[in-house]
Parts: C-alpha cells; structure tokens; sequence
C-alpha cells in the first residue's frame, strides 16, 4: 500500500538522521506513530504526527523540519520513493507529504491489470476465520430485522477474504430443541385443521396460546399453511406423522417442517446473494455425541457444579456476568450446552479467529462465548462478536418498528420484490452496523439517480457506456489505455489535471479502504468509497472530453483513467455482493 510506503520513508529517515547524530531516538526505539490522509487537500495525501510522538513544540517543528529536508533531498535519488513529489511541514510538527502527479497517473496501468483482484492486500495471509451470521432459526421466514445481519456477515467476510483472510462463512441451523417441538405442535394444529377436525390452537403450561401461526385477519399471510399442505402431500396426509405416539409427533412434525423453513431461508439467502460454505445443523452435535463430549469436557475441568439438580457452568470465573444451565433438573440440556458443543466444535477445526454475528437482543452472547472459549483453554481474544442494530422501516416519512408481537413483520422476500436485491444491499450496508437504521421505502423505490442505491451501478453502467461508444466509434479503449503514457496529461488545463488527478486519488484508496474494513470489521465504508469514486468519474467525464481529446495520446490517457475507474467500481460492487451492470435503464418523466 502507499501508506506503507510512506511508513517506510519515515521510519528510515529517521533512523539515518539518528546514525548522524542529528536526531535523537528514544532507546526503546521509534514510538508507535501514523500516517493518514489530511482531512483537508491543501495538507498533502498523507501526514505523520513523528515528530510529535517524539517531543513536545517547540522541538517536534524542529524534528518535522529535519525528516522533510532529508526527504526531500534523498526521494529523488532512490527509485523507490519516486511517488513522493515534496515534503512539507505544518502546525506543530505535522510532516505532510505530496504525491507526484506523474506517478499518480501511471498507477492507471496497475489498476486495469489487476482486474478483479485489484485492492487484495495480504493482511490475513495464513489466518483463518469462521464468520457465523444470520442463523435464524427455522421456525419462520427471514424478516428485515435479522436480514441485516445476512448483509453485514457476508460482505464482511467479503472483504476479509480481500484482506487476504481464509474464511469460512458459517450459518448455525437450530433444528433441535423446544422451538422445533413448537413448530411441530404448530403444524400439527394446521394438519388436523386441514383434515375439517375439531382441534384448538396449542397451549403452554400456563393456558396460553403457543406456537407459530399465520395472522389469520392477512388472506395473504399463509406461510405455515403452505408448509402443512406440502407436508400432507409428503406423509399420506398427515397420516405418517398424526399416528405417530404423542410424545414423538411434535418433534417429527417439527423437524420435518424446519427442514422446509430452512429451504426456504436458503432460498432467500440465494436469492438476495448472500453466500455461505457451511450450513451447520445443531442436531449433529447430539448424533456425533459432541454435545455430551462437550459438557464432559468442562465436568472434567471442574467448570461444573450442581445447584438445585440442575446443572450450572461456571462461566462468572470468565467474566461473564452469571454462571449459566447447562442440563435442567429433568436432564434435558439447555440451548447453552448446545452453544458449549458447538464451540468447541469450532475450535477443534483450527480457526484463528471466530466472529459471530449477531443482533441487539444478543448482547448476552458476549460474556457466554468468551467465557466458553476460555473454558477450553483459549484467549478471549479468540471470540469477536459484532452486535448490529435494530432495522426500522420508513414508511410515508414515518419510521415503523417492526416486530412479530405487533403482528406486522416484513420479511425479506417481500422488501425485494418491493426495491430489488442489490437497492436493498446497499441501504442494509449505507450504515454502520452499531447504528440504528431507518430503512427508507419511498427513496429505496426510486429508480433515478437520487436512490442511493444505485449509484455506485450508474457510475459503472455510464464508464461501460463510454466504452461501448468509443468501440461504435471505431476506438480501442482497452488497447489505447494500455500504449499510452498518462504523463501526457500533465499539460492538461488545470481544471481539467485536478479532475483527473482527483480520480485516480479516489481509485487507489481501494486498498486502505479494504485494510480498514477488516481491521474494524466495518463493511459499511465500502459503500461511501463506491460513492466517492462515482462522483470523481462524473466530474472527470464532464471537464476531460475523452472521444473528442486533443490527440490520440490524450485520449489513450483518459481511457486509461476511464478503465481503471470500471474496475474499480466494479470490484467494489462485487465486494458489496451486487450485480456490476454495464447498461442500465434511466426512468423517464
């Protein structure tokens, strides 16, 4: 990357000036310091605060001076720092550095051949990561609440695959416990509905009404009918399962209608192009006997004790803010003994990192994992858990909270047939996932330029235009962009050089943008990046006439920043998980 090049600049200026006794170095060696980009143009492309780390004013100008000279002296003579084009100081002993334009320009080049690989950096080279997200469980379909997280995981993972990272996209399929004995129950209500019997809703033990229905006052909400007509047309109707023993059927009835409910969410994720290697089911971990291993695995470390029959994990010795059930009174294991087995699981494949994504109501989750983990005998460290916030949606400038309880949840499936996949993955990732959003319907619905979400695909649909008119025209973009020398360009007018320049700026932030998404594990900034580079292409286009350039070697050039542009664009569509498309309807009035 350039910022580490730059890094490297300093580092070893400063050192030389140590060796010359013109600069003095703490004995530890050089302080941790950065190197950013100014917030404001007029500072450079990047600045370092070493000199500060070193003294206080008036002594760090004085250092700040030293290293620019010295760089400014030396950058020309080594090959190496030939992107440097002047060093300057600032304030109270900032050290900002210029580019070269000249070498900005032929950067061009290195974007276009990189392709679909561009922006790869090799920060998680030999690292490995399992990354869970969504896992819903199968009792219903994926609404808009816990889709965010199916957005986030999976351009996250995107983009840790970008930073170099080996990573396991993961998705923990419940299809055990008391939630599928409702569905069971739930459905069994419905096969006996079918069947013109007599039969009331299920109940819990405290009289009330239990399970998983359609909202009978919605002739469109039929769901769990659905399931149980295919059910009925799998099993005799009904009459496989219905003659089951009573102790049995609700649990037949309701794995057999999770495995549907979870087709059905595989579906969705498909669709909305949300990509998973793993599909883990929680059932496996009792037929491989990993849950029982699990539980004996910490019975064997003493982190179990027992407390009114029931029997309790310590994870409070871990920092968790209680020690939690493992088996209940009557034997029966609890969802956190499952949670133990699968971790445990996780682990023993050998990941470096785990990384859970999970929504406000998990905030519990944190506490429980670390501990588990350090329970097996590994750092805390080893667990990351990013919580994302609630999805409201905006309807007619009013933001509406969705939830089951109030009975107006929408699912997925339905905001895609509203807005579209890829509109829906670009408002889910405009955020950052520890803020609260506001899912705006009307603009979402939009299908001009002022929808947001297809910005990023206007810029790329408007370069392929380019590209195919300049072919129409009898031109070779691609061959043109590879023969020409951009240096060319530095003769421009100065409007037209500082759009130019501006562009290819914004192009090679790709890097920096992939290395901090992964390091804050913050998809989001991708979409503003994709944002940016749109804008500086359109500025671009409208002051740098490209099929009507002063000379062919003009032309060659701005092809050339035209193409590094498309894939650029176009690498970050593909990271975002969006279809890059080259032509693209505009709305007419």
């Amino acid at each position: 990357m350039i910022r580490d090049t730059i890094r490297r600049m300093i580092t070893a200026a400063a050192a030389t000036l140590h060796e010359r006794g013109e600069l003095e170095l703490p004995a530890d060696g050089l302080p941790t310091f950065d190197v950013e980009r100014p917030q404001q143009a007029q500072h450079g492309d990047y600045a370092t605060n070493l000199a500060m780390k070193l003294a206080r004013p008036p002594k760090s100008r004085e250092i700040a001076t030293k290293i620019a000279d010295y760089l400014n002296e030396t950058a020309p003579l080594v090959p190496a720092y030939e992107l440097v084009e002047h060093v300057e100081t600032a304030g109270p002993g900032f050290i900002n550095i210029r580019l070269s334009p000249k070498w900005l320009l032929r950067q061009a080049g290195a974007v276009i051949e990189a392709g679909p690989t561009v922006g790869n950096i090799e920060l998680g080279v030999g690292k490995s990561i399992d990354l869970e997200f969504v896992s819903a469980n199968p009792t219903g379909p994926v609404h808009i609440g816990n889709g965010r997280g199916g957005f986030i995981g999976d351009t996250l993972g995107n983009l840790l695959r970008a930073a170099g990272y080996t990573v396991t996209k993961e998705y923990y399929f419940n299809d055990a416990g008391a939630q599928i004995q409702k569905l069971g129950r739930s459905i069994e209500y419905y096969l006996r509905l079918q069947l013109g019997q007599d039969v009331a809703k299920p109940k819990d033990e405290k009289g009330e009404i239990e399970g998983y229905f359609d909202d009978e006052t919605d002739p469109e909400d039929t769901f769990y009918r659905g399931i149980t007509r295919t059910i009925m047309a799998e099993t005799h109707d009904g009459a496989d399962v219905l003659a089951l023993p009573a102790d049995e059927r609700a649990a037949v009835i309701g794995k057999r209608a999770a495995g549907h409910v979870m087709r059905g969410i595989q579906a969705t994720m498909a669709r909305l192009n949300i990509q998973f290697d793993v599909f883990f089911n929680e059932a496996s971990l009792v037929t491989t006997g990993e849950l029982q291993a699990g539980i004996q695995t910490l019975r064997a470390a003493g982190y179990l004790y027992e407390r009114e029959g029931a029997t309790w994990m310590e994870t409070s010795r871990f920092g968790d803010d209680k020690d939690r059930v493992l088996l209940k009174s009557d034997g029966e294991t609890t969802y956190a003994a499952s949670d133990v087995a699968y971790i445990r699981n996780k682990l023993d494949r050998g990941f470096d990192q785990l990384i859970y994504v999970l929504g406000a109501d998990h905030h519990g989750y944190v506490g429980r994992l670390t501990a588990m983990a350090q329970m097996f005998g590994y750092a805390p460290d080893k667990i990351h858990v990013l919580i994302y916030q609630h999805v409201s949606l905006k309807v007619d400038g009013k933001s509406q909270r969705m939830s089951k309880r109030k009975g107006n949840t929408i699912t997925l499936d339905e905001l895609a047939d509203l807005v579209g996949a890829d509109v829906m993955r670009f408002f889910y990732l405009s955020r950052s996932a520890d803020t609260h959003l506001d899912f705006d319907l009307a603009l979402a619905m939009k299908e001009g330029e002022e929808n947001p979400g297809l910005t990023v695909q206007y810029g790329h649909a408007r370069i392929a235009g380019v590209v195919r008119k300049s072919v129409e025209g009898g031109f070779h973009p691609e061959a043109e962009a590879l023969a020409a020398d951009l240096a060319v360009l530095l003769a421009d007018a100065p409007e037209q050089l500082t759009a130019e320049l501006a562009l290819i700026r914004e192009v090679l932030r790709l890097e920096e943008i992939i290395e901090r998404g992964a390091l804050t594990l913050e998809p989001h900034h991708l979409t503003k990046y994709g944002m940016d580079v749109a804008a500086a292409f359109h500025i671009f286009y409208d002051r740098c006439p490209i099929l009507r350039a002063e000379s062919d070697a003009v032309r060659g050039a701005r092809f050339a920043l035209t193409l590094a542009a498309r894939t650029v664009l176009a690498r970050v569509l593909t990271l975002l998980g969006m279809d890059a498309p080259d032509r693209m309807d505009r709305p007419t009035e």
